[in-house]
C-alpha cells in the first residue's frame, strides 16, 4: 500500500470511528436508553460529549476528504520526490490494532440489545437488605427527638441520635401513610429508614414493585423483591431489595417481576436484623424501561 493510499484508509477510518460514537451516542440520547447506563444528573455531559464528538466527527470527515483530493494531485515532472513510499509494516498494524480497539465496543454498543441488568448481578454483588452505613456516632450516643410539630409520641418513637435525624424524619412521614409505597423515588432512603426503625413500623402495610431473587441462606418459604441502584453509571449498580415471606414462594421464578404487598416483620438473616414483608398479595409487574433507582443526597431538604 502506497503512502498516500494509507493516509486515505487511516483518515476514513477515523472519520468513519468516531461518526459512529457520535451517532451511537445521539440515538441513546434522543431514545433515553441512555439511562441505561448513567445516572440522569449526567445527562448535561453525555450531550457535551456529544457535541466535541460531532465536531471532532466533522474535523475528520475534512481530513479524510483532503486526504482524497490530496491523492489526485499529481507532479508533472519526472522526478522521484519520494512522497509514495510505502509506510513501515510496524505503524501498519498499530493503526490497525488501535482502530479495531475503538471498533469493537463500537460494535457492541450497536448490535447488542439494550437491557438492564437485575439477578445476574445481584448474584455477583450481592443483594442489600439492611440498613446503609451512615455515621452513628460514638457507642452510646445521646438520642434526640427531631424538630417540628409533630406528635410528640411520634417523635418519641421516632427518637435516633443525631445522625440519623433525617432518616428519623422520613420514617415520622412513612409512618403516616395507609400503605408504604416503595417508589423510585427515595427508594434507598426508605429501605434505610424502615430498617432504622424497623421495630416501630412492625405491622405496617408495605407495597413493592422489583425481580424476584432468590441467594443462600434463605427458607423455602422465602424470596427477595429487589431493585438495581445507580449512583453515577452502570459500574457501581447494586441491588437493594426486602425478604419476602410466602407460603406459595416456589411459584415465583427468579428474575420476574412481581408487585408484593404485604405487613413490615424483622427476621435474623446471616446475623443482621433486617425488615422482611409477610406477603399478603402479589401480581406480576412489568419491568420499568429505565429499571434503576436512585439515591437522592438531598432528600431531607425536600421533606
Amino acid at each position: 500500500m502506497s503512502k498516500r493510499n494509507y493516509e486515505i484508509v487511516h483518515q476514513g477510518s477515523r472519520a468513519v470511528i468516531v461518526t459512529g460514537f457520535a451517532c451511537l451516542m445521539l440515538v441513546l440520547l434522543l431514545s433515553g436508553n441512555i439511562l441505561l447506563y448513567i445516572a440522569p444528573h449526567l445527562i448535561l455531559y453525555a450531550w457535551l460529549a456529544v457535541i466535541f464528538l460531532v465536531a471532532a466527527a466533522g474535523f475528520q470527515s475534512y481530513l479524510f476528504i483532503a486526504a482524497v483530493k490530496g491523492s489526485a494531485v499529481d507532479c508533472a515532472c519526472d522526478g522521484d520526490h519520494g512522497h509514495d513510499r510505502a509506510p513501515q509494516l510496524y505503524s501498519v498494524r498499530r493503526s490497525v490494532f488501535v482502530f479495531v480497539l475503538f471498533a469493537i465496543p463500537l460494535l457492541l454498543g450497536t448490535l447488542l440489545p439494550n437491557s438492564a441488568l437485575a439477578g445476574s448481578l445481584a448474584q455477583n454483588k450481592g443483594m442489600n437488605l439492611g440498613a446503609l452505613p451512615t455515621g452513628r456516632g460514638a457507642a452510646g450516643a445521646d438520642l434526640v427527638e427531631v424538630d417540628g410539630n409533630q406528635d410528640p409520641a411520634l417523635k418519641q418513637l421516632f427518637k435516633t441520635d443525631v445522625y440519623n435525624r433525617d432518616y428519623a424524619k422520613l420514617g415520622m412521614l412513612l409512618y403516616g401513610q395507609d400503605v408504604i409505597e416503595m417508589k423510585d423515588e427515595w427508594f434507598i432512603e426508605k429501605q434505610q429508614a424502615l430498617n432504622l426503625f424497623a421495630d416501630s413500623f412492625k405491622g405496617k402495610t408495605i407495597r413493592i414493585t422489583g425481580f424476584v431473587y432468590r441467594e443462600e441462606g434463605l427458607s423455602d418459604s422465602q424470596f427477595i423483591v429487589g431493585r438495581m441502584a445507580m449512583t453515577h453509571c452502570i459500574a457501581d449498580i447494586s441491588p437493594y431489595g426486602f425478604i419476602v415471606d410466602s407460603p406459595d414462594a416456589a411459584q415465583y421464578a427468579d428474575d420476574t417481576w412481581i408487585t408484593v404487598t404485604g405487613t413490615i416483620d424483622q427476621t435474623d438473616y446471616h446475623g443482621q436484623k433486617v425488615v422482611k414483608i409477610v406477603i399478603g398479595s402479589a401480581e406480576p409487574a412489568s419491568p420499568a424501561k429505565i429499571p434503576y433507582v436512585y439515591p437522592d443526597w438531598n432528600f431531607a431538604s425536600k421533606l
